[in-house]
C-alpha cells in the first residue's frame, strides 16, 4: 500500500513527502502534550483544571494541612469572610481552599495542589526559589491590599516545612497533616523557626477524622470532613 501519490521509496519526491507528514506529526504530539484538560465547566483558559496541570494528571482527593502566615511578628487572620469557603456553596477555589471553623487548615481536593495556588486563590501573590530561575533575593509576597513584602537586608522570608527550614514553599505540593510557616521579619530561619513556630497548629488530623477523639463533643459538624470523597 502506498501513502503518497507520487514518488517511490528512495526518489526525491517521496522523501519530501516523507519528511512532511513526520513534521506534521511532531507539531501534532507537540500540541497533544502541551494541552491541558481544563476538564470542569466555566473555567478559564490556561488555569488549572482538576484534569491535568504543568506537573501531570490531577484526581480528587481529600487531605488537610496546617499553616501559618506571620508578618513581623503577628500571624495573619484567615479568618476573615473574604478568605473563606462556606456552606452557601462559594469556593474560592474547588481543589485547596479553607472554612470555618479551622482557619489554618487547608482542605485538599485535587492532588498536586500547591502552596502558589492556594494563595493566588485568595488574592496572594508569592514569589520564592521554589520557582526556577528566582533566587532569594527577588522573593516577596503580594497582600490582597497590594502591598509587598520582600527580602532586603533588615527582613527576609523564612519557610518551615515540619520543623524544617526551606529555600521556597510556592511550588510545593501540599502534603497530608503537613505543617508549613511563613514568616517575614529580621528573624534568620532558624530565629523563626524558635520563635513562631508554636503558631502552626496542629489541627489538620481533626478534618482528616484521623483524631476523632480530640473533636469537642458540641463542635457542629464541618462542611466537609474525613478522607478521601467527603463524608458529610
Amino acid at each position: 500500500m502506498r501513502w503518497f501519490e507520487k514518488g517511490v521509496p528512495g526518489s526525491t519526491g517521496g522523501w519530501a513527502a516523507t519528511a512532511a507528514v513526520l513534521a506534521l506529526a511532531v507539531v501534532v504530539l507537540g500540541g497533544l502534550l502541551a494541552w491541558r484538560w481544563d476538564g470542569g465547566e466555566g473555567s478559564a483558559a490556561g488555569q488549572p483544571g482538576p484534569g491535568w496541570t504543568a506537573a501531570g494528571p490531577r484526581a480528587a482527593t481529600h487531605e488537610h494541612a496546617d499553616f501559618a502566615l506571620v508578618i513581623r511578628g503577628q500571624r495573619f487572620d484567615f479568618g476573615q469572610p473574604q478568605f473563606l469557603s462556606d456552606t452557601e456553596g462559594r469556593e474560592l477555589s474547588e481543589h485547596v481552599h479553607i472554612h470555618a471553623p479551622r482557619f489554618t487548615v487547608v482542605h485538599v481536593h485535587s492532588t498536586l495542589a500547591t502552596w502558589d495556588e492556594f494563595f493566588r486563590s485568595l488574592g496572594f501573590r508569592l514569589t520564592d526559589p521554589s520557582f526556577p530561575g528566582v533566587t532569594s533575593e527577588r522573593t516577596c509576597l503580594v497582600l490582597p491590599s497590594g502591598e509587598q513584602l520582600c527580602n532586603t537586608a533588615t527582613e527576609r522570608w523564612s519557610f518551615i516545612a515540619n520543623g524544617v527550614p526551606v529555600d521556597g514553599l510556592a511550588t510545593v505540593t501540599i502534603g497530608d497533616l503537613d505543617r508549613v510557616l511563613f514568616s517575614y521579619g529580621p528573624e534568620t530561619p532558624e530565629e523563626a523557626l524558635a520563635k513562631y513556630w508554636g503558631l502552626v497548629t496542629d489541627q489538620a488530623c481533626i478534618p482528616s477524622e484521623l483524631c476523632r477523639a480530640r473533636i469537642p463533643p458540641d463542635e457542629p459538624p464541618e462542611t466537609c470532613s474525613g478522607r478521601g470523597t467527603c463524608t458529610r
